[in-house]
């Protein structure tokens, strides 16, 4: 889904928040499909409510290691970071939120950002955390992100309704 159709109200947003929204919309997508090769690659039933609890134990090896196209895997508590060997893109992913792997809060996002050789302007633009909570902010009382956190924890995702 392209940024520029993907919500009615896309001209309410400044050009730093467009962008943002489209990393976003990134995050989700690469998200969602490294959590689908981890898933093939162990034959892991993902509809389940804790699909990765042969994974995370520490009576084998399988908490960490490594992918097709270059990626490593590695599990730490309700997350796991992704690492690309060759350009080092990093994602780190909540696994605890149900069938949304695209969950992020700020640093997350950030460390996205910072990560992808693509976006080193705009990281360069948004390096202070604070810019990108502002942005944040809007896009979620805009309703582009909705925040599923609990306990004063966000949990952000994209707002698919």
């Amino acid at each position: 889904m392209g940024v520029s159709n993907y919500c009615k109200t896309f001209e309410k947003l400044n050009s730093i928040e467009k962008i943002i929204l489209g990393v976003v919309i990134k995050f989700d997508s690469k998200a969602n499909e490294l959590i689908n090769i981890l898933g093939t690659e162990f034959n892991l039933d993902l509809s389940k409510e804790h699909p990765f609890s042969k994974l995370i134990t520490c009576q084998n090896d399988l908490w960490k290691g490594s992918l097709p196209d270059n990626w490593i895997y590695q599990f730490h508590g309700s997350h796991c970071r992704f690492e690309n060997k060759i350009n080092n893109q990093i994602l780190d992913i909540k696994i605890n939120g149900g069938i949304n792997y695209g969950i992020f809060n700020s640093s997350t996002l950030l460390w996205f950002i910072e990560t992808t050789k693509e976006w080193k302007d705009v990281y360069k633009k948004i390096k202070v955390n604070e810019i990108l909570t502002e942005c944040l902010t809007t896009l979620e009382q805009e309703n582009y992100i909705i925040d599923i956190g609990e306990f004063g924890y966000k949990s952000l995702i994209i707002n698919n309704i």
